[in-house]
């Protein structure tokens, strides 16, 4: 959304011990790189010449950089009769010089000891303020700088080689209809690698401090670190035959200013695979994995897996797969041991028609350790065709699915957990959870690499409809619209329940050459449900149907979409339209503007409401000279609900970079507001960078 200023900013006290261990540790390898020699590594290097003396620097330039920011933030809130009760308002300031080198050389030879990087050191004052109808605080601060981003390579050309580095760097993150955000991400660590021709190894070390500041009120600011140590490698037993071993120690360590929340998980993990590739011309594959997780802490899971999987390429176009795995869990106080067959028959036919065929079955064993256990045994089938034809108008496309399934649950009523189910925000729709019967605090979610934990309440709220639970995204929180997630959650199950569910997918569009495509897609779900007297369950059933087209022209384009999704639980249907169009596109100037409005209609669910939303944006590029350019981005959201009330965000951005030979400046000023009701946030923030590098200050040839 917005250009990414980039500076390394300023150096905590460094970790004395962490930097001496370090050091002991290359100076040990270092040692074994000089005496090791792999068998394939014995012949001789060619002799090169090599420059007198013990330190030789290639190349050296400097530079300076001055970047300043001034910024205002204002949140107002209001009660249910329209009076103010909040009024948070809070400025800030700073200024950041530096004087940085920026060099390349090595020590003795370039093979012994090879480096590269940018060190710098500078000075920082800034300033905060903070208004509240109660009170008013305000803080100054000065110091000085230290920035790096340093790396160097051990005896690279050696059986065994390795690699040192360090960087610390603030980048400027910017975020729709909200201030930017700032991010300090530090980094170090080590990697040593054994060439072998049979059995190559890798050892490495890193961590990362991350910290994010900028978020309202400071309530979800934090710190983030990271400690990962590997150890891995391979057993290369023949050209279709290996053995892939890893061993990993972790420590995730996540902290929340303003509150009492934080995450801490200690994890030891090992990791085996083996594949073998056998028969005809080698055209059969027989993969195994084996994988042992040992987690302490916060949402510690242990965790103990095997999946062999056979392929069989019988012809070019008829393959079968077969796979095996069992899984033995303990999350929280749950204890799980599943078992899952899979068959699989993909066929080929010419260049058109592709058919896969699916079948699956599965049983699980979950204690809860309260005299709660419960079994579970499903089994199902699919089967899914896509067939693609060329025509004389484009290119013709259709697909077609359907699956059945049924579940079986039986033994005491208690709690099943459900882990890593994925799902989409979409504004302004709710994200179900799949399952019914959710336990709320149950519930936890987390970005899709499961580093960052979101928080109810402030990044998003829950909401019971029916037998379901749905998730809503906090506008000012820290989830994006359009971003996916992942969520852990337990659910309660009956003592005795079945579950068989019908689903049928139908696809088909037209692609012509003009640039036209219509499309049509129909889901179609039917679940039959029997519980156990007393457990409350809707069946879900879906009949969802989306007519749509698209039209894509070189300088404009749009589309839109009716759709009708019919289910138990929430039901409505919706059109959207939209576009963009290119007002302007030239050597010097190129100028944009997008168009999006929807409607949804909700009715026959648990609440009737409407819901209009529109969207608009625009980005202007303009080259004014062979100096100066500018660029202009802004955006606007509008939404209205009859029940939760009108939503406004704007977002605007504008640069203005000049450049010269090697001085380059840029301001950027930037505005956000976000209406949600009962809340008014905005912001206005303006920063200046410059940076003026020196090229060749001293060369040593």
């Amino acid at each position: 959304m917005s250009s990414r200023i980039v500076k390394l900013a300023s150096l905590r006290p460094g970790r004395t011990n962490a930097a001496r261990d370090l050091t002991l540790l290359c100076l040990t390898l270092l040692v074994l790189g000089t005496t090791s020699q792999a068998p394939a590594q014995r012949r001789r290097q060619p002799q090169e010449k090599i420059e007198p003396g013990l330190f030789h620097l290639r190349s050296l330039d400097t530079y300076l950089e001055i970047e300043a920011n001034t910024e205002q933030r204002r949140v107002r809130s209001e009660d249910g009769t329209g009076r103010r009760n909040a009024d948070h308002t809070n400025r800030s300031a700073f200024i950041h010089s530096l004087l940085g080198v920026e060099l390349s050389g090595d020590v003795v030879h370039p093979y012994l000891f090879d480096f590269s990087g940018s060190f710098a050191v500078g000075y920082t004052e800034s300033r905060f303020r903070e208004e509240t109808y109660d009170e008013t605080d305000s803080d100054r601060a000065s110091g000085f700088l230290h920035e790096f981003d340093l790396r160097g390579d051990i005896l690279k050309t050696k059986p065994i080689s390795g690699s040192v580095y360090g960087a610390r760097g603030e980048d400027r993150i910017g975020r729709l209809f909200l201030p930017s955000l700032r991010e300090v991400r530090t980094e170090w660590g080590t990697s040593w690698t054994f060439k072998h021709d049979v059995f190559p190894m890798v050892l490495s070390f890193e961590r990362l401090d991350l910290d994010r500041t900028g978020n309202r009120d400071r309530r979800d600011d934090e710190h983030i670190t990271e400690d990962r140590l590997r150890f891995g490698g391979e057993w290369k037993i023949n050209e279709h035959h290996r053995l892939t071993y890893e061993y990993e120690h972790a420590r995730t360590q996540q902290q929340f200013q303003g509150s009492g929340f934080d995450f801490d998980t200690t994890r030891d993990q090992v990791r085996l695979e083996h594949d073998l590739e056998f028969g005809p011309e080698h055209r059969h594959r027989l993969f195994t994995v084996l994988r042992y997780q040992e987690e302490s802490g916060d949402l510690a899971e242990d965790l103990f897996e095997i999946r062999p999987e056979l392929t069989l390429q019988h012809t070019p176009d008829l393959t079968t797969r077969f796979s095996y795995d069992f899984r033995r869990e303990r999350y929280d106080f749950f204890e799980v041991e599943t078992h899952r067959f899979d068959f699989e028959v993909r066929h080929q036919f010419l260049t058109n028609l592709t058919t896969v065929l699916n079948l699956y079955g599965l049983e699980e064993r979950s204690d809860e350790g309260r005299d709660a256990l419960i079994e579970t045994t499903q089994g199902g089938g699919s089967v899914d065709w896509h067939y693609t034809r060329n025509n004389p108008y484009g290119q013709y496309t259709s697909e077609l699915g359907l699956a059945f399934d049924s579940e079986r649950t039986r033994g005491d009523s208690g709690l099943r957990t459900v882990r890593n189910e994925s799902g989409t925000f979409r504004d302004p729709l709710p994200l179900f959870l799949t399952k019914p019967n959710v336990m709320p605090t149950s519930i936890v979610v987390t970005d899709l690499t499961n580093r960052i934990i979101y928080r109810a309440i402030l990044d998003y709220t829950l909401a019971r409809i029916g037998d379901r639970i749905a998730l809503y995204r906090v506008p000012g929180g820290r989830i994006i619209n359009g971003q996916t997630v992942a969520i852990d959650y337990a659910v309660e199950t009956p003592a005795d329940g079945r579950i068989d569910t019908l689903r049928v997918d139908f696809g088909i569009q037209q692609v012509f050459d003009s640039g036209f495509t219509p499309y049509y897609r129909f889901n179609y779900r039917n679940q039959e449900v029997d519980a156990s007297r007393g457990f409350d369950f809707i069946a879900d059933r879906t009949d969802h149907h989306r007519l749509g087209f698209t039209y894509t022209r070189q300088d404009w384009g749009a589309h839109g979409e009716f759709e009708i999704f019919d289910d138990a639980i929430d039901p409505y249907h919706a059109y959207r339209l939209g576009g963009n169009v290119v007002l302007a596109r030239d050597d010097r100037r190129f100028f944009d503007f997008r168009l999006d409005f929807s409607q949804y209609f909700f009715e026959g669910g648990y609440q009737d409401r409407e819901v209009t939303e529109l969207v608009l944006g625009a980005r202007h590029e303009y080259r004014i000279d062979d100096r100066w350019t500018t660029t202009f981005d802004s955006t606007w959201r509008w939404e209205e609900n009859s029940e939760r009330g009108t939503t406004n965000g704007l977002d605007i951005e504008s640069t203005l970079a000049y450049r010269r030979g090697n001085l380059s400046v840029e301001f950027t000023l930037e505005y956000d507001l976000l209406y949600v009701a009962g809340s008014h946030e905005d912001s206005v923030g303006a920063w200046m960078a410059l940076r003026w590098d020196f090229e060749d200050v001293m060369r040593l040839e």
